[in-house]
């Protein structure tokens, strides 16, 4: 198969979509094998899916408990080099997209001015300890399932239309071999065992098809919209994080940015880390070539965690412009995509659903 990335001017899409199952089966689903759509770049879910309380039955304590961290994908200088060549045949960018960020209606909407006070910048990473508010309610813990086997990534709510959607990395969604992991469970501010706002399923999820069919470092993002839980949408209880996509921001150096995570490890190694805490680093992320990076040391488990800009804690909600995907060694740096063109079609293809 010769594998491109984009189609008049719009960047392939893999797009899966789970539907209501007829009898109670609380098996791990197996991976849904999806043949990519030339016509429509496209690939949708085979696999034999569950129902969302089929999903949440399945994730018990026990097998949240025992979930590993996904991998941070140690990605080599060359590695990134060579995904950076593949996708330099790009289409005319698209026009920047710009999405605000809400409170939960029960805090009510907007927030004050945008805090001008600098922050301090750090790359060890620290404890998250302020929960049961923004921005630690938009940000949890995505699990799902692999080869019958439970793993989990981070993620955070993100500005849609559905207010029911969540961003993070695309290799938390798909092994890059044309094959989609399978019972998608997100638990906004999960902390030391705990579920203060409930589990919501996923509905349907999309990746650029070059990550899904190529694993091309370029495109490691996804989008994931959710199931209602008790008749309620996510973002409506826990609020969600805006954006800022487009080929636009690609040269733009991002200053006092927060890097969040459920790292199990970090990387130089240290001792005292648990992922049963939400972490998180301050700096600023550059456009590192066709990548971004920021300075942080979170490891497994915090892939997908946001990148978030111009975030007032009186506020609690910022701008997304990145997201934890890879590391070169024991580098302290996370990188991720630049979150252009590929990232508004991701977003897209979900946010309506």
């Amino acid at each position: 198969m010769t594998r491109r990335f984009t189609v008049l001017g719009t960047a392939l899409l893999a797009l899966a979509a789970a539907a209501p199952a007829a009898a109670a089966d609380t098996r791990p689903e197996a991976p849904a094998a999806s043949p990519w759509d030339p016509a429509t770049g496209t690939a949708a879910g085979a696999g034999a899916a569950r129902s969302a309380a089929q999903v949440e039955e399945y994730w018990t304590p026990e097998r949240m408990a025992a979930a590993e961290p996904t991998p941070a994908p140690a990605v080599s200088p060359a590695e990134a080099a060579a995904s950076a060549q593949a996708a330099a045949a790009e289409p005319p960018a698209a026009e920047p997209e710009v999405g605000e960020g809400r409170m939960p209606a029960a805090s009510g909407a907007g927030g004050p001015a945008f805090d001008t006070k600098a922050l301090t910048y750090f790359s060890t990473s620290k404890v998250w300890a302020d929960h049961g508010r923004m921005p630690a309610q938009t940000v949890g813990k995505l699990y799902y399932t692999r080869n019958g086997s439970g793993y989990y990534c981070s993620a955070a709510t993100i500005n849609s239309s559905n207010r029911n959607t969540i961003w993070t990395a695309g290799h938390c969604v798909t092994d890059g071999s044309e094959n989609w992991y399978s019972n998608f469970a997100f638990v906004p501010d999960f902390h030391d065992g705990k579920r203060p706002f409930g589990t919501w399923t996923g509905r349907s999820w999309a990746a650029p098809n070059g990550y899904f069919d190529g694993k091309n470092h370029r495109y490691d993002m996804a989008a994931i919209a959710l199931n209602l839980n008790n008749g309620r949408r996510v973002g409506d209880v826990v609020g969600y994080q805006g954006y800022r996509f487009g080929e636009t921001y690609n040269e733009t150096t991002f200053h006092d940015t927060r890097a969040f995570g459920y790292p199990q490890n970090t990387h130089p190694a240290r001792s005292g880390i648990s992922s049963n805490k939400l972490r998180f680093c301050v700096g600023y992320a550059a456009t590192d070539a066709l990548y971004k990076r920021i300075g942080c040391d979170m490891g497994g488990g915090s892939s997908g965690g946001p990148w978030i800009t111009e975030m007032p804690l009186s506020r609690g909600w910022g701008y997304i412009i990145g997201h934890n995907a890879w590391h070169y060694g024991n580098d302290p740096w996370e990188y991720g995509p630049t979150l252009g063109t590929a990232a508004i079609n991701v977003r897209d293809a979900v946010h309506t659903d």
